[in-house]
């Protein structure tokens, strides 16, 4: 079954259509009640198209999240390797533009360390996420509770600094 999503922006309609991506059909079907004519009939129209998106919403099949919820969500993925979807900040017509929308560096907290000798290490974050070092961290080692800073680098890498250290290349693992 194919899950669609619907995200809520506060941008007007006109914006949101100037993207390539399909709407979803139950989405188009509650737009099209507003060229409904007589008001009775307009308002069935919206009263049965409202109603099937909340049981498509209830069975998971559409998905509406707001601008606030997106970013957690990207936040969440920071650092996994996804094919460019679009409905998080990436697509083909994106190709060659800045990152405006997407997350380019994420503040946490280390919840874990756990020492995989030669100055390699696996931190944990507060939210679950879990990085690894590719290059030793020669200064200090992370303890639980310290801040770490993570960012996108050069060729789809990541560099990775824990509060008074140096940045070392990381990668997520989990």
């Amino acid at each position: 079954m194919m899950a669609a999503l619907v995200l809520l922006t506060g941008q007007p309609l006109a914006a949101a259509s100037r993207t390539q991506q399909p709407r979803p059909e139950i989405f188009t079907s509650l737009l099209q009640c507003r060229s409904v004519a007589d008001n009775g009939e307009r308002l069935a129209c919206f009263d049965r198209q409202v109603a099937a998106m909340d049981a498509a919403a209830q069975r998971d099949e559409v998905v509406v999240l707001d601008k606030g919820e997106l970013n957690k969500t990207r936040k969440t993925l920071f650092g996994f390797s996804f094919p460019k979807l679009p409905f998080l900040g990436g697509g083909d017509e994106d190709a060659g533009k800045p990152q405006e929308e997407g997350v380019t560096h994420i503040d946490a907290v280390i919840a874990s360390v756990r020492s995989l000798g030669y100055g390699k290490w696996q931190i944990g974050l507060e939210d679950g996420a879990l990085w690894m070092t590719t290059e030793a961290m020669t200064a200090r080692d992370p303890k639980v509770g310290q801040k770490i800073e993570l960012k996108r680098a050069a060729m789809g890498s990541f560099m990775g600094k824990v509060e008074g250290g140096r940045a070392v290349r990381m990668k997520r693992v989990g």
